[in-house]
């Protein structure tokens, strides 16, 4: 069973909401960036108007990359100090659309788009430029695995998880690409409208009116949400499922509704 412990109503909407160590980073919309700890405190606001259109937390936990492509900026989050650097984006990158698909290695972030297919970023001296799979190996089999012509792409989960939908067994399939397990998780709802999320081997899958909690293909939680509220996203907070973050649309009130739930020893 579980019990809240925090609760945040906004009037904005909540546009991004990301993971970042054992806390969360979101954005508000035309507003800014927000950073809790793990003990569901603001620690810090960066004042900002522009949505970004993808972005990507260091697994340490240092940085942050948001992409604000119709600007042609991306910006550079210190998640320790809540300071955001922006730079430009080179004239030949700026019309690029870049997946969620990344990769990170020391100071050089490594992107998947389209048009260009891998490109590096260097965050020390911020220049641009084209690399190949052979540079990265295991970004390379994140790509191929994500884009095979087999399942439909579902999600992609830092740093080497890729989850694909079996259309003719209702099933998610999920790879850790480093380790090569594998596994797979039944589902029979609308796949249009779920959202997931994933730990190490933990699996959170909210549609908008359920959310289940899975490890690895055994389901370990399930619950319905009320009527008149919409469930939008749960994000796991560690890889047992002890504390989740669940956002919601409330049908008054306010744009968006956050709450910490924890775990309850049985």
């Amino acid at each position: 069973m579980y019990k809240q412990t925090a609760d945040f109503q906004f009037h904005q909407t909540i546009e991004w909401l990301e993971r970042v160590g054992e806390g969360w980073m979101l954005y508000l919309a035309q507003t800014g960036f927000l950073f809790f700890d793990e003990s569901s405190q603001i620690r810090w606001e960066i004042d900002w108007k522009w949505t970004p259109c993808a972005l990507y937390v260091e697994p340490n936990a240092r940085r942050a990359v948001a992409w604000f492509q119709e600007k042609g900026l991306y910006g550079v989050i210190d998640l320790q100090r809540g300071q955001m650097e922006t730079h430009a984006i080179p004239q030949r990158f700026n019309g690029d659309w870049f997946s969620n698909l990344h990769y990170w290695q020391g100071d050089d972030i490594f992107l998947y788009s389209a048009e260009s297919d891998v490109v590096a970023l260097n965050l020390h001296d911020h220049t641009f430029r084209y690399s190949r799979y052979e540079e990265v190996p295991v970004f390379g089999n994140i790509i191929e695995l994500a884009y095979q012509g087999t399942y439909d792409f579902e999600r992609f989960t830092p740093e080497t998880c890729v989850t694909l939908f079996d259309e003719r067994t209702h099933h998610f399939l999920v790879e850790n690409v480093k380790t090569k397990e594998t596994w797979r998780i039944p589902y029979e709802g609308n796949r249009d409208t779920v959202i997931l999320d994933q730990v190490g081997e933990t699996t959170a899958i909210t549609s908008t009116e359920s959310f289940q909690l899975f490890h690895r293909e055994e389901e370990l939680f399930c619950s319905s949400v009320c009527a008149d509220t919409q469930l939008l996203k749960v994000m796991l907070l560690d890889e047992r499922g002890d504390r989740l973050v669940v956002l919601s649309a409330p049908p008054r009130f306010c744009h968006s509704w956050l709450q910490v739930f924890e775990r309850q020893e049985s």
